[in-house]
Formats: structure tokens, C-alpha cells, sequence
């Protein structure tokens, strides 16, 4: 009998275990990549990715990868970037730094830039999102998202109450944005947050890896974070948060 119960016993913590594992999303894609310093940000063009890290100007650097994650090309860039965007209305890639500017990279090969905007974002820390259409730039920070058109940068929304994290490390100031959603984070808890374009919340999903609250990022139909690599290798991973 009590064998019985025992089994009984470690039948349900199987169970558990395994609703739990299926609640938790598992990433579509995952690749490492040297950032030299952080990893920070990731976009796509439409045919391969494209990675900026943050931290020392001095070594910046914008990384070009494959759809499969094998690295292409390695470009310095002396910024102390925190997103990395592509533009689909004029074709073109742009970063915003900590310095509070957004800058236009003019040509990748040789590391020139020009700027675009200054001083329109308060957090220096803030990871700034594209709308698809390059239309509009969005900017969040401590639960609250301001949406300004580009490249004229006047603000022309604001929604509040959209959950975040706690520290700028684990997701207070960063955004993601496709054609119909907005993307919080809270790395902590590993939670993703999915809004509408009004601000109202749809779903919130568990995700299995990726803690690095700067790192949250619309690139290929897909919601990417990343384990910083720290000068050191870091690990990004891509998840469909539509796929059940």
C-alpha cells in the first residue's frame, strides 16, 4: 500500500513538472555571438539579423548574422548603443544611445553615422522601437509608452499602465513593437506582456530563457531576449509568442 501511495506520489510531481514545462514557452531559435561588451539589441532587414551591444563607445560594434544565426560580418561602430532598428521606409539601420540621440548609420563598412533626433527620450537607458511602417517611434519607460512620429519626433500618443520591470537591468525601459502589438518585459519573472496598439493588455507569456532586461526586440516575426554575454559570449533566443 505504501508503494503504492509513494508512486502515486511521484506520478503527480511528474505531472506538475510537465503542466509547468508546457506553460513555459521554449524558444524557436536560439544562437551566441561575441557583443564584445553587452548584448543589447537585435533587428532585421528582412534578410538577415543585426545585433548592436552597448556600454563603451569605443567598442562598438553592430554584429550581421544569418537567418540561422551565423555570423556574417562584425562592424564598428564607436556609439554606446542601446537598440539597434531597421527602418523599412527608407531601408536604412538606426540606433538610439545613451547619449539621449538617435542616429542614422550612413554607411555600416565604415562606422558613419549622422544624427537624426536629440533629447526627445528622458531615460538615457530606454531601448527605442520602430513601428513597422517607420512611421513612428516608441519610447517606454516605467509602465508608461510615449509614441512619437518620425523623423519629426512630436509626440503623438501616450499609454499608461503597461507592466515592466523593476530596474532599467530587468525591463523598466524597454519596448518591442510589430504591426499589431506592443511587448513589455519583466526579465525577473521572465514574462513577456502582449498589448494592443491601444495599450490593452492580451496576454502574458512565460518564456524559458533570456534575462537580460535591455535585450527585448521585434526581428523576424519573432520576440527575441538574450543572457548577456558580458565581454564575454552571449546567447540570444527568438520565440513565436503566437504559436498556441
Amino acid at each position: 500500500m505504501k508503494t503504492i501511495k509513494f508512486f502515486s506520489i511521484l506520478t503527480f510531481i511528474f505531472f506538475l513538472f510537465n503542466i509547468g514545462k508546457a506553460q513555459t514557452l521554449q524558444p524557436k531559435i536560439t544562437f551566441s555571438e561575441d557583443p564584445k561588451t553587452h548584448n543589447a539589441h537585435i533587428t532585421s532587414d528582412g534578410t538577415n539579423y543585426y545585433t548592436c551591444n552597448g556600454g563603451v563607445p569605443s567598442k562598438g560594434q553592430i554584429n550581421k548574422l544569418s537567418f540561422e544565426g551565423d555570423l556574417l560580418n562584425s562592424y564598428s561602430m564607436e556609439l554606446d548603443m542601446r537598440s539597434i532598428m531597421y527602418n523599412t521606409k527608407d531601408k536604412a539601420l538606426y540606433v538610439n544611445c545613451y547619449d539621449g540621440n538617435i542616429y542614422k548609420i550612413t554607411n555600416l563598412e565604415n562606422g558613419e553615422y549622422k544624427l537624426v533626433l536629440e533629447n526627445i527620450y528622458e531615460n538615457n537607458q530606454a531601448n527605442l522601437a520602430f513601428s513597422p511602417d517607420g512611421k513612428s517611434l516608441y519610447y517606454f519607460d516605467e509602465g508608461v509608452c510615449k509614441i512619437f512620429s518620425f523623423p519629426k519626433g512630436k509626440l503623438k500618443k501616450t499609454l499608461i499602465g503597461l507592466n515592466h520591470g523593476n530596474q532599467f537591468t530587468t525591463g523598466q525601459s524597454t519596448i518591442a513593437v510589430d504591426k499589431k502589438h506592443i511587448y513589455t518585459w519583466n526579465s525577473e519573472r521572465s514574462k513577456i506582456y502582449i498589448y494592443d496598439l491601444k495599450g490593452k493588455s492580451i496576454k502574458t507569456i512565460k518564456i524559458s530563457d533570456g534575462d537580460y532586461g535591455f535585450s527585448l526586440s521585434f526581428a523576424n516575426g519573432l520576440i527575441f531576449v538574450a543572457i548577456d554575454g558580458n565581454y564575454d559570449i552571449g546567447t540570444w533566443y527568438g520565440y513565436d509568442v503566437w504559436e498556441n
